[in-house]
């Protein structure tokens, strides 16, 4: 085993103390007042960051439901995400996305064994209703949605009340540590209606997070801590899923998200069991790629990743199948051929690299706060070169 239980420990604690000494930077004066009503939060106004004591985050952990209480199981591998580009599997071509891509996609999610559930897939603008009705026409599996206008997240309380089994997408927060003013507003409306909610943060190491595995965890999960925490305070037992997505910048690639490396896998797959032992839902990237087209190197990174997910369990998994190169484009064909690599691979524990926990990794995060400065702080100049290599 490559983990313990005490870096688990260790990474859930260090995300709690950042909520409480580091806060999070917030504009709301909406959501700043959900938070010290309590009694168990303070706003800085000095530095603009709201502090949450953690009896507020574990009070928030009692009420969200608990795994076994979520409509996807164990193991359950999907098409999440949302690329901008489809990739024309004849010329390699990157095109805006259409209905007929879109409705593609969910045919074929709906007739596979190994895909569990479907996100978009692709973006189509400025057509949140007609995308999910779409979407539930040819799938009938679990849907994540995107629904941030009113229209949108009228449509997405109908389809969980008549339909269920639907989860709306959300970016709450920034990484580092900063609430995005703008997702507020639908994010506390989706919450009220008690439509099932997604928390996802995006921190991404050496750039906007720490360079250490245990720092990057601590950082990503303290983010998704305060999503599912303001979900709570405004309607205690409404579904949170945990979408922490901790992710690597390549310092060779210009700081671009390298989502070929098998330390993202790892990093992903850490992440789901700090949510595992806390017993919530959760789901995470793994299984991607760094190429730009489908190819036999695509194949054997995703081949790494389903073996690895296989072989130590885990909750949900996105991104896996259609992706390509940072998550820009999305190729049909590549699903279609990583649904078959996926149903062939066997379960492997093929990452042997000792996972230790990174004490100075904390203090990165302190120092950085709210402003980023990751790629010139001394802990990332310290490990570049040691950390994430495979």
């Amino acid at each position: 085993m490559f983990y313990t239980e005490e870096l688990l420990e260790k990474v859930h604690g260090d995300a709690v103390r950042i909520l409480e000494e580091v806060g999070v930077k917030c504009h709301s004066e909406r959501v700043r007042r959900i938070f010290e009503d309590t009694g168990l939060a303070a706003y800085d106004d000095t530095t603009g960051h709201l502090h949450v004591l953690s009896p507020l985050i574990e009070q928030a952990l009692q009420t969200t439901p608990k795994r076994n209480e979520f409509f996807l199981p164990e193991n359950s591998f999907g098409v999440g995400g949302t690329a901008p580009f489809v990739h024309a599997d004849g010329t390699g071509e990157l095109i805006p996305p259409t209905f007929e891509h879109l409705v593609k996609i969910a045919k074929i999610v709906n007739e596979a064994d190994v895909v569990q559930f479907m996100a978009r897939g692709v973006l189509i603008p400025k057509e949140e209703v007609k995308v999910m009705d779409t979407i539930i026409e040819h799938c009938h599996k679990p849907v994540y949605v995107a629904a941030l206008t009113p229209e949108g997240i009228a449509r997405a309380e109908e389809i969980h009340q008549r339909r269920g089994k639907l989860t709306v997408q959300f970016s709450i927060i920034n990484s580092p540590l900063n609430v995005i003013e703008s997702m507020v507003d639908p994010f506390l409306s989706c919450v009220e209606k008690g439509i099932p909610i997604y928390v996802s943060t995006m921190p991404m190491a050496g750039l906007s997070g720490p360079y250490s595995m245990s720092s990057l965890l601590t950082l990503t999960h303290a983010e998704a801590l305060f999503g599912i925490t303001l979900a709570q305070l405004i309607n205690p037992g409404v579904t949170v899923v945990h979408a922490g997505l901790p992710s690597i910048a390549s310092i060779q690639k210009k700081y671009a998200v390298d989502m070929g490396l098998m330390s993202l896998n790892v990093a992903n797959l850490l992440m789901e069991k700090v949510n595992k032992r806390l017993n919530i839902p959760s789901i995470q990237t793994a299984c991607t790629t760094s190429q730009e087209h489908p190819n036999e190197v695509s194949e054997q990174e995703a081949i790494r990743g389903y073996a690895l997910l296989k072989h130590h369990g885990f909750h949900q998994i996105r991104h896996a199948f259609g992706f390509l190169k940072e998550l820009v484009s999305f190729s049909i064909a590549k699903l279609e051929r990583h649904i078959q690599l996926c149903r062939e691979t066997a379960p492997a524990d093929n990452y042997a690299e000792p996972v230790i926990y990174d004490p100075e990794g904390y203090d990165a995060i302190v120092r950085n706060g709210s402003q980023a400065n990751y790629m010139g702080d001394a802990h990332t100049l310290k490990n570049t070169g040691k950390e994430f290599l495979y």
